[in-house]
């Protein structure tokens, strides 16, 4: 069974005017395009995935040798 929260969270007046401005190039309300970037993987995470990769491929290499 799927369950709802609420986040209530204040945002400074330019970081809500630019996801403003995001949603509205998308034509999608500003709480969906909050959900829809909370649901992502950010940048960050893609990078240390990525990182994580690259040491197991280097470990198998080292490991071989």
């Amino acid at each position: 069974m799927k369950k709802n929260s609420q986040i209530h969270i204040y945002l400074e007046t330019d970081l809500y005017d630019k996801l403003e401005k995001q949603a509205q190039e998308n034509n999608i309300s500003l709480s969906q395009f909050c959900r829809k970037k909370l649901q992502e993987n950010s940048q960050l995470t893609r990078i240390e995935m990525n990182i994580e990769k690259i040491f197991k491929v280097l470990s198998l290499q080292y490991s071989n040798k």
